[in-house]
């Protein structure tokens, strides 16, 4: 009966130990990767927006109203990379104002993208979080 009880907690205390880094690096917040948000804004958005001076190609919609540049968001006195992130994820999936329609982004996407807006910021020191 003890062998079979050890047996029994020794297995469980292997799954415990097994499982935790799983938990944890569910917890751990995501990284952003700028460069890898930068080369997707160059093909999903520069159909509206002026991503980078040198993007391949004008954008087709200029409005009205006019997508606002990148590095126009980027330097907008209340924006924050919280903000801007909820912005984006929040945004209605279609809408008949010709405003912004939900880029249907992952998670992981919509950081890359922030974190690539916020480098385009005049004062880097600005608000990021």
């Amino acid at each position: 009966m003890k062998t079979s009880t050890f047996s029994f907690l020794a297995i469980i205390a292997m799954f415990g130990v097994w499982a935790a880094p799983a938990t944890n690096a569910q917890t751990k917040p995501l990284e952003a990767n700028a460069e890898a948000g930068r080369a997707l804004a160059l093909l999903a958005c520069t159909g509206c927006h002026v991503v980078a001076p040198d993007q391949p190609f004008k954008p087709v919609y200029t409005g009205p109203p006019r997508p606002p540049d990148f590095k126009e968001i980027a330097n907008q006195s209340n924006l924050t990379a919280a903000s801007l992130r909820h912005h984006l994820e929040t945004l209605p999936v279609a809408t008949r104002d010709l405003s912004m329609a939900n880029p249907e982004l992952t998670s992981q996407q919509t950081r890359d993208v922030v974190a690539f807006i916020v480098t385009l910021r005049d004062n880097p020191k600005g608000p990021t979080q």
